[in-house]
């Protein structure tokens, strides 16, 4: 059997909802679109951790940061048995290159991946595209993996602090009316628990938009859709690259995000909290020229753990045993598939660069509830029914009548703990 080629497109910060095909009017991204109608987009893909260096060391290596113990923003060493994506394709004869964003414990010479260039920790997207085309032109008769590893539009953050925006100015704005329109879900919720507010006093830099007016939230949300549609443009070259070169229809396509932003829904900028805007991310599996489009409401995705067994199904090679992340490859053939997991778990551990707060939480994703609980505050759990409230307003954690649900939630996650290297406590759980 030919083995597919495989293009990773993945993102920095990318919400999954910042795709015109979500039905966001706010942009406009024709491409993704379109990778969206050659495949299957999942509704409920989650970062296994919404912060970027967890997060990244968990895609390449198919582990949860507890794992790993990689699990907030440091620079620690990952335990020694980890496997690495590049090395997994490398062994099974790809050819394997990689541009743009690393962020990763390792050096990226360790990884498995032969052919590296602009291998920086933030910005460069402006060479991804060109070294696509030097890939390609550099592998020989082979197929290839390639990671395009974009750094927008996480560019939001430098936009929320007022600093200088790499890769170019997004454009301007002639009148106000041109602004998106704040959330529906912008206020902060009646119930919500009190840590999370203790990290914006915390990293008041992070979190620069506790007294923003109005304005100033839409003018965040108009740059946030311009850096997202500028990633739109790039995917679009990437594709003309496969055109070009006759792989269009031989290469199969994968496209997520590290985690999300607030973007202002609940007063909140940036990533780390377990609210959807942050946690949840695109994930496209795509298959060009199928027209299979097709929009998955079912799976519970975990992106940081599924992203090796998924591209290793798609090329048809073995995926390590140690891994526990499911294969959703299989979706391509079949869209009936019934429902792989009951739930999926998140972690987050609150900090600044290489500084902890010692503020944590997981969350408990199932079809139709999101469960989350923190170290510390109050109240320190809530309950969200996502399928009647999924702008995340009712904290349903004292209500009698969920309280079967309540408790069903706490035993998956103590289930979970007993189970996992996750240190954050089964004593914390009711």
């Amino acid at each position: 059997m030919l083995k597919k080629n495989i293009l990773l497109i993945t993102t920095d910060q990318q919400s999954a909802t910042m795709m015109s095909c979500t039905g966001n009017q706010d942009l406009n991204t024709p491409h993704l679109d379109q990778l969206a109608r050659d495949g299957v987009r999942f509704e409920k893909a989650y970062a296994a951790q919404p912060l970027c260096i967890p997060q990244r060391n968990c895609w390449y290596t198919g582990m949860m940061p507890s794992e790993l113990g990689i699990t907030y923003n440091h620079l620690g060493i990952p335990n020694e048995s980890t496997t690495w994506m590049g090395k997994i394709f490398q062994e099974a004869g790809y050819a394997t290159g990689i541009s743009g964003k690393w962020h990763v414990n390792l050096p990226v010479e360790e990884s498995g991946f032969e052919w590296i260039s602009n291998i920086r920790e933030n910005g460069a997207d402006e060479h991804i595209v060109p070294d696509f085309q030097r890939f390609l032109a550099d592998k020989e008769d082979r197929p290839f993996l390639f990671s395009a590893s974009f750094n927008n539009p996480h560019n939001i953050c430098e936009a929320a602090r007022g600093g200088y925006l790499a890769d170019g100015n997004p454009g301007t704005f002639e009148n106000i009316n041109q602004l998106p329109e704040l959330p529906k879900n912008f206020e902060i919720p009646t119930g919500e628990p009190d840590a999370l507010r203790e990290v914006q006093k915390i990293y008041s830099r992070v979190y620069p938009t506790q007294n923003w007016d109005e304005t100033r939230w839409r003018i965040h949300r108009w740059m946030y859709a311009r850096m997202n549609e500028m990633i739109d443009q790039k995917v679009g070259e990437l594709i003309t690259i496969l055109r070009e070169n006759g792989l269009y229809e031989d290469t199969l396509i994968v496209y997520s995000s590290d985690h999300g932003d607030g973007d202002g829904h609940h007063k909140w900028n940036q990533k780390q909290s377990l609210y959807d805007e942050s946690a949840r991310i695109p994930f496209i599996i795509s298959q060009p020229g199928s027209n299979l489009n097709q929009v998955n409401t079912t799976q519970l995705v975990n992106n940081g753990i599924d992203l090796i067994p998924t591209l290793c199904g798609l090329a048809n090679i073995e995926a390590p045993k140690c891994l526990q992340g499911k294969d959703w490859s299989q979706v391509l053939t079949n869209t009936t598939l019934a429902p792989q997991r009951e739930y999926l778990i998140a972690e987050t551990e609150f900090c600044g660069w290489e500084v902890t707060s010692d503020i944590k939480a997981r969350m408990v994703r199932s079809q139709q509830f999101k469960y989350i609980i923190f170290n510390q505050g109050e109240p320190r759990e809530s309950l969200i029914d996502m399928d009647a409230d999924p702008g995340e307003m009712n904290n349903l954690i004292n209500s009698v009548d969920h309280a079967v649900i309540i408790q069903q939630h706490r035993d998956y996650l103590k289930d979970y703990l007993q189970k996992s290297a996750d240190n954050f406590g089964l004593e914390l759980i009711p």
